[in-house]
């Protein structure tokens, strides 16, 4: 079976300090770096570690802190690719929470959820889809054998959504909730083809 081993990034400072992360370029706290370290033994512990072949994650700083401090010691190679970043919140990041809170458009339950933008300058669901889904065509369709993915926690569930091959007007609606210091198994079975999401917050 190959396999996606999906992490995301522990605590962060934008959100010890309530701002809004996207793009905004926050590190770990020393709490997130624990929960990176749990995420290390619990793939060491259950022998998952000898299964990834490459890493790939977000090249923002608190994704690149996760994937060196879980990785570190293994000889795996990691690659920084943009397209796994978190979602953008335009002018937005980096601002205030509560400011953003009371700013932000939410999208109409029964409407164009997919290229709706929550703020001024954000990305839509639709767009954020859109680049983690060639990061799953140009990387894991081409690959034969299992993979991390370090990422963030609103695009992890467009990782899940662009694996099972979902479409872009599903976009709007996805979602998964995940645990910090977890991680997360999607499963492509060889024979059926079947894309099976087998754990979720491990």
């Amino acid at each position: 079976m190959k396999k996606i081993y999906l992490i995301t990034h522990g605590e962060a400072t934008h959100g010890v300090n309530k701002r809004v992360g996207g793009w905004f370029d926050s590190s770990l706290t020393e709490k997130g770096l624990e929960q990176a370290r749990l995420v290390k033994k619990k793939l060491v512990d259950s022998g998952a570690i000898d299964d990834i072949t490459k890493v790939y994650s977000s090249d923002l700083k608190r994704c690149q802190q996760t994937s060196n401090e879980i990785f570190s010691g293994t000889q795996l190679p990691i690659v920084f690719d943009s397209r796994l970043r978190e979602m953008s919140f335009g002018k937005h990041e980096g601002m205030d929470q509560d400011e953003h809170n009371k700013l932000i458009v939410p999208a109409s339950p029964t409407g164009d959820r997919e290229n709706h933008r929550i703020c001024e300058g954000a990305e839509s669901r639709g767009e954020l889809f859109t680049r983690v889904e060639s990061f799953i065509q140009d990387v894991y369709e081409k690959s034969d054998s299992s993979i991390a993915v370090v990422t963030h926690g609103f695009s992890a569930s467009f990782v899940i959504a662009a694996f099972q091959k979902l479409k872009l007007d599903s976009s709007g609606y996805v979602s998964y909730r995940f645990e910090q210091g977890k991680y997360t198994v999607l499963v492509e079975d060889y024979l059926f083809k079947n894309r099976t999401l087998a754990y979720l917050n491990v």
